[in-house]
């Protein structure tokens, strides 16, 4: 990463004069066919466009957060930005303001797989041909002066200027085509892009057929995106995997047992439209492949709504239909390929829990057999502004299984296996109102923003066929008495939103309240403001002229989380597998009324 960062920070600051006319080309035309890695804008200027219009960009510079994120973005440039563009003579926000049509950072792979991967940076001006020649003069002129060693090279017939890494063998090379800015780290695949802005095809990374039906599926239309081949770097990574024969640990057959070396290609794409902002995660990997940890993500097709007995209110719900006990199954049986030896000492442990108190009680059976296929979670939001209740309000899940009063039996045997006095923790039923729940009790913990101890509790209760559980009596006394409140599935354009991202019947769906969340973390740290002096005062900052972060960082700034509640609605997830994959999608429809 260090050497991507350095790379792309250096490259940019060197020049040349090549005045050859080019027209814009599609990035996949310019790439090379090796291209293992790439984050590309396939249109730059719309692109930020499209973010400037979205309700995260008003957000960004509306009026009543500018106080804090001028704050933050003068410390920022004043400690770490204007250091770098004075050692490295760049001025960035020119490339940025330059930047019109395709922009791309690539890593390729090379043809010896004991060789370092290059890297390659496309940048398309657009019509400022003329705006990019005059800045790369100017910069060739601050390298001179700043002492830098740079040379020239010619690559394809036009001249490049390379600088030498002091601290490698690294070279980086960049020139300019017209209104394309071309830096990189190989001269061959440097050649390859100049060959096809002359119109030659062959080697392109739109002839790889993987990436070009990744394009078709998930990156058409996308303002933003990440694409990997996982496929076919990690063969070469795990040939690098130390043996470990010191921990009698193999790396390699570990990856393999984790099914990570089965992995294709992966993609994360992101669009901003009228109707709101769209994320997806792709991750390729056959079914045939699916084994270890990938394996646990299968989900069949099922009803993933929210009950009605989730309240409208709540700040986070999810369900998932995956079945738990044959999750534990295959768990099972990875740690057997992966350790035997731990995969028995699992074994024996699981089969002592319970036996201290009846010889005769089977956990697996009554616990790790006795899952359905239904989990669902949800979080009400804090009950207050302090520190500790940040993120942390009072929460329900809910486990399905044909036997939940054994789960609950389950549960109460966990602590016969644990060292003094844990082992003395015993499940005691409790009343709520005309229900019987299970407790161990209250437990004290330590409250991370003063260390005193506080009180908690988690109860477990039967709710017609489903394990519940909830470190709130009130929400699930709600729970058992079937308490009649406005309904989380009624939510004003929730069934709109939940079509986008596949619907409600895929197997997995999740619901985020940004409103309620962004509120009540903005004003809890703005409550709170004058404790992260301290906070922050034990972070090092070496090298920054010992800076503190609370120079930027001043939560007393922020605005009331009522006044930009207006910039956020919800956010809904969705989830599903087919032959090719995995994939995540996430839509955040735009809040009504706010203008674009």
């Amino acid at each position: 990463m260090k050497q991507i960062v350095v790379f792309i920070l250096a490259a940019i600051g060197l020049i040349s004069n090549a005045d050859v006319a080019t027209s814009a080309s599609a990035l996949e035309s310019l790439l090379p066919a090796e291209t293992v890695l790439l984050i590309a804008a396939p249109e730059y200027a719309s692109a930020k466009k499209h973010f400037k219009a979205s309700a995260l960009g008003k957000f960004w510079d509306s009026a009543e957060f500018r106080p804090f994120r001028k704050k933050f973005a003068d410390g920022f440039e004043a400690n770490v930005l204007v250091r770098i563009e004075e050692e490295l003579a760049v001025d960035f926000e020119r490339f940025e303001e330059m930047a019109n049509g395709p922009v791309a950072l690539a890593v390729v792979l090379e043809q010896d797989i004991s060789t370092q991967p290059s890297l390659l940076f496309l940048l398309d001006a657009g019509r400022k041909t003329f705006t990019l020649r005059r800045t790369l003069s100017q910069l060739e002129r601050d390298w001179k002066k700043e002492g830098h060693e740079v040379s020239e090279t010619e690559i394809g017939g036009v001249d490049f200027a390379t600088v030498s890494d002091p601290d490698s063998d690294v070279k980086v090379h960049v020139g300019r085509v017209g209104a394309q800015l071309i830096i990189g780290t190989g001269a061959n695949h440097i050649e390859g892009v100049l060959n096809r802005l002359n119109g030659k095809v062959d080697g392109a990374l739109i002839g790889n057929t993987a990436f070009a039906m990744d394009r078709n599926a998930l990156l058409n239309e996308a303002d933003i995106y990440m694409w990997a081949d996982f496929g076919r770097f990690i063969p070469q990574l795990l040939d690098n995997v130390p043996f470990g024969a010191e921990l009698g640990i193999d790396f390699s057959e570990v990856v393999g047992s984790l099914g990570f070396n089965e992995l294709g290609t992966s993609a994360i794409t992101y669009r901003d439209r009228p109707d709101g902002v769209h994320l997806n995660m792709f991750f390729g990997l056959p079914e045939s492949k699916r084994k270890g940890l990938f394996n646990l993500l299968n989900t069949r097709l099922a009803d993933a709504s929210p009950p009605v007995f989730v309240p409208t209110d709540v700040v986070t719900y999810t369900r998932w239909r995956a079945d738990l006990s044959d999750a534990w199954s295959n768990f099972e049986k990875l740690l057997l390929e992966l350790s035997p030896d731990v995969a028995n000492v699992v074994e024996f442990t699981v089969g002592l829990l319970g036996k201290d108190k009846d010889s005769n009680f089977d956990f697996k059976k009554k616990f790790l057999a006795n899952f359905g296929d239904d989990l669902i979670f949800y979080q009400m939001p804090p009950k207050d502004l302090s520190l500790s209740s940040l993120g942390s309000g009072s929460m329900v899940a809910l486990v399905k299984s044909p036997d939940p009063e054994g789960l609950i039996q389950g549960i109460g045997a966990i602590p016969g296996i644990l060292p003094p006095p844990l082992n003395e923790a015993e499940l005691k039923p409790r009343k709520l109102g005309k229900n019987t729940a299970y407790s161990f009790g209250l437990i004290e913990l330590p409250d991370p923003s003063t260390g005193e101890l506080v009180e908690s509790e988690v109860l477990f209760a039967v709710k017609e066929g489903y394990l519940a559980i909830s470190n709130d009596v009130d929400q699930l006394l709600a729970l058992l008495d079937g308490k009649k409140q406005h309904a989380l599935t009624k939510r004003e354009r929730l069934a709109m939103a939940a079509t986008v991202v596949g619907g409600t019947d895929s197997g997995f769906f999740s619901y985020q309240n940004d409103r309620v969340m962004i509120r009540s973390v903005v004003d809890t740290l703005n409550a709170n403001a004058d404790q992260f002096g301290m906070i922050f005062s034990m972070i090092p900052m070496e090298g920054l002229n010992e800076v503190s972060l609370d120079d930027w960082l001043d939560f007393s700034l922020l605005p009331k989380g009522e006044i930009i509640a207006k910039y956020f609605d919800f956010t809904v997830y969705g989830a599903s597998n087919d032959g090719r994959g995995f994939t995540l999608k996430m839509f955040s429809p735009r809040p009504q009324g706010l203008k674009r």
